[in-house]
């Protein structure tokens, strides 16, 4: 349904052509998209030219399988809504217009499709290649899929193996302690610089004077001062932050502060940091049941990726192909040797 504004765009320009009917010789709206004559104008120009020559002029084969390539019947409908997820046919098939949407939407797809027949786009050797890497990655990937879900057990995992993952990982399910963190931030283009460095710091310690004599309070000086962009409009909030991912730097004179209280202006190698601490989050450790679909997708995840890499190695191995080592590096050489000589074509041909 993201594809309905090209139907609405089409529909706009086509307006535009019935405005400029009267000067249709001097401009061609078919022409400006790119689109060739349909098949019902060229059969029209067929008949005329009969008329004039007095001779019968047949529609090629081209013409003939542009005019099928335009059609939508249920049948292939009914294919497009069965390859679909149950969640996108609940939509499809929700209610009328919803449906008619769709078919509004698969119209329009069908319409370009047919452009492009149209217009040769697939009698391009370089189209034609893209088209085959694309049918042949699907390709894979379903079959890749089909044999993956064939060899996945339906109730896997199972309750007690969802069990034994957790107790054997439960580094993975525990909350470290955090501690709520603000700051204004002051930068230093150059941390060598010593003047630029007493600078900033002298700066930082008026904001911080300000602060203590109640001339500002740490949430309307950090929206002032602070060049920090993630935490300046949040009054110089950085949020929860896992303690244990902290510099020593920052980690050390931030903890030693009493939560509510700033610091003194801490230098670093971005520039000059005042903090302010608040509050602590224990160390928590996730319960078995908040855990349970995470560990589940996590399994299932972690089979799927083994299963993909033990097909790849089966087949490599029931048909190989195999490219001796010097082949490939020649093919390296002339590919590199061929990427340069278009290089110095094209600046050649472009005047550089």
């Amino acid at each position: 349904m993201k594809k309905l504004p090209i139907l609405l765009f089409l529909v706009f320009i086509l307006l535009i052509g019935v405005i400029v009917t009267y000067s249709s010789d001097a401009f061609s709206i078919r022409k400006f998209l790119g689109l060739a004559s349909p098949p019902q104008a060229v059969n029209q120009s067929k008949h005329v030219q009969k008329n004039q020559k007095g001779s019968a002029v047949h529609s090629d084969k081209s013409e003939k399988k542009t005019a099928v390539s335009g059609k939508l019947d249920f049948n292939e409908i009914q294919k497009i809504v069965s390859i679909a997820n149950e969640n996108q046919r609940k939509i499809i098939l929700s209610d009328e217009d919803a449906f008619r949407n769709f078919i509004q939407n698969e119209a329009a797809n069908k319409s370009v499709l047919t452009a492009a027949h149209a217009n040769k786009i697939d009698q391009d050797e370089r189209n034609l290649f893209i088209a085959q890497r694309g049918s042949e990655n699907i390709l894979r990937e379903i079959y890749l899929k089909k044999l993956i879900a064939s060899k996945i057990p339906a109730d896997f995992p199972t309750e007690e193996q969802l069990h034994t993952f957790y107790d054997s990982n439960k580094d993975k399910f525990t909350l470290n302690e955090k501690v709520h963190v603000w700051q204004i931030f002051l930068p230093v283009s150059d941390p060598e610089n010593t003047k630029e460095v007493e600078l900033a710091k002298k700066k930082a310690e008026a904001i911080i004077s300000d602060i203590n004599k109640n001339k500002i309070d740490f949430d309307s000086a950090a929206r002032k001062y602070s060049v920090q962009r993630i935490s300046k409009y949040r009054g110089g909030y950085m949020g929860l932050i896992d303690i244990n991912e902290l510099t020593p730097a920052i980690k050390e004179p931030l903890m030693a502060l009493n939560p509510g209280k700033i610091s003194s202006p801490i230098k670093t190698e971005e520039g000059i940091h005042i903090l302010k601490r608040g509050n602590t989050v224990p160390k928590q450790i996730l319960g078995f049941d908040e855990v349970k679909d995470k560990i589940r997708k996590l399994m299932i995840d972690h089979l799927q990726n083994q299963l993909r890499q033990a097909i790849y190695k089966q087949a490599s191995k029931t048909y190989p192909v195999e490219i001796p080592d010097k082949t490939i590096e020649e093919w390296r050489l002339k590919l590199r040797t061929n990427v340069s000589t278009n290089n110095t074509t094209n600046n050649v041909t472009s005047g550089k």
